[in-house]
């Protein structure tokens, strides 16, 4: 799976690493890709706290197609964490741009793999330890 590359184009749009004879491989996608998680959950995690909300409980942030940002789970804050996040656009942009990352991470793993290219969504799940990314079927 690491001999996967992606487009030249792709890769400077990204600003991801040098490319190599048939474009960037996958690996420092990955790593540019879990750079910007760890980055957004900082960024995140910070803004939370000025308002005086921490996690835990986690909180699970949903990408549905409408483009806007929906925070779910059990957390007593999701209405307002959903609010700071679609209405700050510095922190819908980065979410937005950790989204591309793993979508693009997913459709190449997912033809490498010969998937059918099922319709899903991106997710983030935030805990008190960091984030993860996810994906759950539409």
């Amino acid at each position: 799976m690491e001999s996967m590359t992606l487009d030249e184009g792709i890769a400077r749009f990204l600003g991801v690493g040098e490319t190599c004879e048939g474009g960037v491989p996958l690996g420092d996608i990955r790593v540019k890709a879990a750079s910007e998680l760890s980055a957004y959950g900082q960024v995140l995690q910070a803004e939370l706290g000025k308002r005086g909300i921490r996690i835990p409980p986690a909180i699970q942030l949903h990408s549905p197609d409408e483009g806007h940002v929906l925070a779910l789970g059990d957390h007593p804050a999701t209405a307002e964490i959903t609010d700071l996040i679609n209405n700050d656009m510095l922190l819908l942009k980065r979410f937005k741009e950790v989204e591309v990352l793993h979508v693009l991470l997913r459709r190449a793993e997912q033809r490498i793999n010969k998937q059918a290219m099922t319709c899903q969504h991106f997710n983030l799940g935030m805990t008190s330890l960091g984030c993860i990314a996810f994906f759950t079927e539409a």
